[in-house]
């Protein structure tokens, strides 16, 4: 077993490493996003930082099996992030046509810019969409206190030749949200009036 505390500092080492420095561990990522070496080797180089001599392979293992929002996948022994990259990889997640709408949580201040271009990756290689509007909302928040969430018409951007991918356990991945697919917009009534929780909709144009 692990404790708590070092599985959480494992999980943030490990997404640092596969989402966004794999060369901080000697190694390349394929273009699937997964680690150039099994599970074994990974533990033996993670073991040699200061702090981290404790980690074996059974604790990246666990690590994964235990995420509650499923941010790592092994396979054949080899791990990889299943979404948040900011270094190349072409081919994570795995496609889906089924998904009607999706959310994306954003700022207000970034929403003025969204409204001009669309949903853009920024730093990171795809645009990530949450299945719930709660979701989105946690998202958000992780930016400041003036949240919204955008509604994206995940069907009509399939249906228009878009691919949407999924990855994690509620997270999708596109590689940009064209103005026209945003059809809802969520603000919480504190952002314009100064009080209350509950967001409201205003439909998109």
């Amino acid at each position: 077993m692990i404790e708590e505390k070092r599985r959480e500092k494992l999980s943030r080492l490990l997404t640092y490493i596969l989402r966004h420095n794999p060369s901080s561990v000697g190694m390349e990522l394929d273009d699937e996003g997964f680690s150039g070496v099994d599970i074994e080797e990974l533990a033996r180089r993670i073991s040699r930082r200061r702090g981290y001599e404790w980690v074996r392979p059974e604790h990246i293992k666990m690590v994964v099996e235990r995420d509650p929002k499923g941010r790592f996948e092994m396979r054949d022994w080899r791990i990889r992030a299943t979404y948040g990259h900011t270094v190349r990889v072409d081919k994570v997640g795995t496609p889906v046509r089924d998904i009607k709408v999706l959310f994306h949580g954003t700022t207000l201040r970034a929403w003025r810019n969204i409204d001009r271009e669309g949903i853009k990756p920024q730093r990171r290689r795809y645009v990530h969409l949450s299945s719930s509007i709660e979701e989105a909302i946690e998202v958000a928040s992780r930016h400041g206190p003036d949240v919204v969430v955008l509604e994206v018409d995940v069907e009509a951007m399939a249906n228009d030749g878009y691919e949407v991918r999924k990855a994690g356990r509620s997270i999708y991945l596109v590689k940009e949200v064209p103005r026209r697919y945003i059809t809802g917009i969520y603000i919480r009534p504190s952002v314009v009036q100064g009080h209350g929780e509950k967001l409201r909709r205003e439909r998109g144009s």
